[in-house]
């Protein structure tokens, strides 16, 4: 089959290109051809298909200056972008496609690429790796209050209640920008368009459902791992691990105030973003020498801090969808801590690790003296977790349910 992948960026950087990058390699070694669409970016993989991506453009930035021409900018982009209309058109001209399969795509590409591809009567999927059609902040979150949330069940909440709480980056124009993007897709009606739609978690199907969408077509695909890319390191080692994004919806000011009160137990956190100073400050004003900030990490470095990690934390406030921290620890043969919200349960057993509260350091406390010192346990719940990574989320299992989904949409559009 020759499937076009469309993601908003064609390079690593979050949970979403990341999973594209590797399907797209995934069905490359099962004998597909996969196509990227994308915007174009400095820091984009070299591609053949290049030409046909639009301009790249950085909405933090343009919004930042909050000038009119730069609102328009992004308010042009976000509704109606003719430049991928027009190279999406271009690609389809070129090239036969049998499938497309819709990753992100909203805001920066906008539903304007859809119109070719219906028009040309291709099968359409979309894996949802976020809450866009239901929460115009996408991600269940209140970023003013930093708080999860769940309030816009209904099309009314969705264009005024990220206005009247500013929910969007505590900011009143991305807010606003929010509402505006969320009458525009209840008027598009995009979720009448793929043939399936695919959810990484029965989280994500089951939250969709309680706000009012039709899950009929939803499909629950797992995410996968790799694991002949992770060496499995089950001896644990001498600190306890968070990698990933330093925001605020990640709960990290909790897990600090848990290690400040547990001094003679380490803490390692790898990863950068908007939060990170505030979280330096909180560890230095605890007095946490035990906490050590180990930055933006990738490739053999990222691997090494797993791999000599007691555990790994993932101390979320948020409603995590399917987490690829969680599935890359079990790789390696750690056991994972985490919070128990949204997708997270799914992945967390008692024998491979641990659930607490999320927003509660206390229970991280308990849950990491529990087992700290059981250097036997923590060894058997990362054999444990290496087999569940291998048995549940290997790529193997992975491709055969997604070209299962591809077969059976092209089915579903054949008349």
């Amino acid at each position: 089959m020759r499937i076009l992948i469309v993601n908003t960026i064609y390079y690593i950087q979050g949970g979403a290109p990341i999973y594209t990058l590797k399907l797209a390699q995934l069905l490359k070694q099962n004998g597909h051809k996969a196509i990227p669409f994308s915007m174009k970016h400095p820091q984009n993989l070299p591609s053949q298909y290049e030409k046909y991506f639009p301009e790249y453009i950085d909405f933090k930035k343009e919004l930042r200056e909050k000038h009119i021409k730069n609102i328009i900018n992004v308010a042009r982009r976000t509704f109606y972008f003719k430049e991928a209309k027009e190279k999406m058109q271009s690609l389809l001209d070129d090239e036969k496609i049998d499938i497309v399969h819709l990753n992100n795509f909203l805001h920066h590409l906008s539903l304007s690429i859809i119109d070719p591809i219906v028009e040309r009567n291709i099968p359409i999927v979309w894996t949802l790796h976020d809450h866009i059609l239901v929460c115009p902040n996408t991600n269940l979150f209140d970023d003013r209050l930093s708080i999860p949330c769940a309030r816009c069940d209904s099309f009314l909440k969705r264009i005024s209640y990220p206005i009247l709480r500013r929910c969007k980056k505590n900011s009143i124009l991305a807010s606003t920008m929010a509402a505006a993007e969320a009458f525009y897709i209840a008027a598009k009606k995009p979720h009448k368009i793929p043939e399936l739609f695919i959810s990484p978690s029965e989280f994500l199907k089951e939250q969709h459902t309680k706000m009012g969408f039709d899950t009929s077509r939803f499909i629950v695909v797992p995410n996968f791992v790799d694991c002949d890319r992770f060496k499995p390191h089950t001896e644990p080692g001498q600190y306890a691990l968070y990698f990933g994004r330093l925001s605020a919806e990640k709960g990290l000011k909790y897990l600090i105030e848990a290690f400040a009160k547990m001094k003679d137990k380490n803490l390692v956190i790898v990863g950068t973003g908007p939060d990170e100073g505030n979280l330096r400050g909180l560890a230095s004003s605890s007095g946490a020498d035990n906490i050590t900030f180990s930055g933006y990490q990738t490739g053999e470095t990222l691997l090494k801090s797993i791999y000599n990690a007691r555990f790994t934390i993932l101390p979320s406030t948020c409603f995590e969808n399917a987490p690829l921290a969680i599935l890359e620890s079990f790789a390696s043969g750690k056991p994972v801590l985490a919070s128990d919200i949204g997708g997270i349960p799914e992945l967390i057993s008692d024998d491979v690790g641990r659930l607490f509260s999320p927003g509660n350091a206390y229970e991280i406390i308990e849950a990491v003296q529990q087992l700290w010192d059981r250097t036997d346990k923590l060894k058997s719940m990362g054999e444990n977790a290496r087999k569940l990574a291998e048995e549940k989320f290997s790529p193997d299992k992975h491709i055969e349910q997604i070209v299962k989904i591809y077969k059976d949409a092209i089915a579903r559009k054949q008349p």
